[in-house]
């Protein structure tokens, strides 16, 4: 069973409400707040919604899905110990690690960039954009500056010869927002993850420019994060979370689950199952999931390393020794 739960307090700004699932009153498992946003590029409120198909869910720990729009905001949350495991991207996880200093390490896949569907930046079927190199004096659309979607749009100008932010202006915009705003031309090119790019084309009138891969090869877009102190203090907790984390990912890719899985996704978003049908968990039209939960340490340094390249960063590190793929390879010897 799901609850509602509106945070206060550090996050009274946001419109960050909780999804927890909760035990039977006799039980008294360790309760894990997780973060999450976009859904299905975010499985685990799926999955969890599933709890037959789980070993630990329910009886070991319970789980608080938060949801926070943007994982700069996660960042703040776990530095404020206001969640235990946080979603970050690898652009907000390298602030943390660079600026903040913070003592986090990622342990878990949620979604690479590359492998199957890659980010679009898509334009009017009637715009005289035909390339890259159409879009000097033009406005491009990002959800966040900073993030991989900004970044991988500055790195693809940059190979074009442009200058961001000199050539081309860049300003920030909801995913949702992007369709609208680019029939309207307050932009020229939105930056569409693949729930907004299949509706765009399902609505019509948009074609692709280019894609997140172009400038950044395989990204590890989004992956768990949790402070090392919680890591070696609740390790348990984590793996028995991941064993049933990494098994759902099997679960919901599964044909024979496919009917029941698009009925939570539409409970979940409160959209229709047909919003789905034709592109989510679909291979080549939906966001890759690593099928084992493990971080890609080797697209992970080159994001890192483009950053700095970039001076987005101040400087590169080795990510090896900010990931902690041990507790998902423990979790799949428990499965």
């Amino acid at each position: 069973m799901f609850r509602l739960i509106m945070t206060r307090g550090l996050f009274a700004a946001l419109a960050v409400f909780t999804l927890g699932a909760m035990a039977p009153a006799s039980a008294d498992p360790f309760k894990l707040r997780v973060s999450y946003d976009t859904i299905p590029t975010h499985l685990a409120p799926i999955i969890f919604k599933m709890p037959d198909q789980t070993k630990y869910f329910g009886k070991d720990y319970t789980i608080d899905f938060i949801r926070f729009k943007g994982s700069s905001l996660v960042l703040q949350a776990l530095a404020a110990d206001q969640v235990d495991v946080g979603v970050l991207a690898f652009s907000t996880f390298a602030t943390g690690i660079v600026n903040a200093n913070l003592p986090i390490k990622g342990i878990a896949d949620v979604a690479q960039d590359g492998p199957s569907f890659s980010t679009v930046y898509g334009v009017l079927d009637s715009s005289p954009i035909k390339s890259v190199k159409d879009l000097k004096g033009q406005t491009i659309a990002v959800n966040a500056f900073g993030g991989a979607v900004d970044m991988a749009a500055r790195g693809v100008l940059r190979k074009n010869g442009l200058t961001p932010d000199r050539d081309v202006r860049f300003i920030e915009a909801g995913f949702g927002a992007m369709e609208a705003m680019t029939k309207e031309n307050k932009i020229q090119v939105g930056s569409f993850l693949a729930p907004f790019w299949w509706k765009a084309q399902k609505d019509g009138g948009f074609r692709q420019l280019f894609q997140q891969k172009d400038g950044m090869g395989t990204t590890q877009f989004l992956f768990f994060c949790a402070k090392e102190d919680f890591i070696k203090q609740h390790r348990d907790v984590l793996v028995k979370f991941l064993t049933d984390y990494v098994r759902g990912i099997g679960v919901v890719h599964d044909p024979k689950n496919r009917e029941r899985v698009l009925k939570i996704m539409a409970d979940l978003t409160q959209r229709p199952e047909a919003a789905f049908a034709q592109w989510a968990l679909l291979p080549g039209k939906d966001i890759y999931h690593d099928p084992h939960g493990l971080v890609n340490e080797k697209a992970l340094q080159s994001n890192i390393d483009s950053l700095a390249e970039l001076k987005m960063i101040s400087k590169s590190f080795d990510v090896s020794k900010h990931i902690d793929n041990s507790l998902v390879q423990d979790a799949s010897k428990g499965m």
